[in-house]
């Protein structure tokens, strides 16, 4: 049996030094996250994410997290 994608797609990958820019972005005074994130064509849910680590981290270069 045939399996089907529901993405002809591959998933996209970013680099640290752009999730890194991102959260730099993010932590802004008076920015709304997800305006951040369209502007720049990512998902709200993955700059949160990116947010939500670089935080927990201890402030520390966000990790190799999978793209949306």
């Amino acid at each position: 049996m045939e399996q089907k994608t529901l993405s002809a797609e591959p998933r996209r990958s970013f680099s640290n030094e752009f999730k890194l820019q991102m959260v730099k972005l993010a932590l802004q005074p008076r920015v709304f996250v997800a305006r951040i994130a369209r502007e720049h064509d990512i998902n709200d849910n993955l700059l949160f994410k990116w947010l939500r680590l670089w935080l927990i981290k201890g402030k520390r270069k966000p990790t190799a997290v999978c793209s949306h």
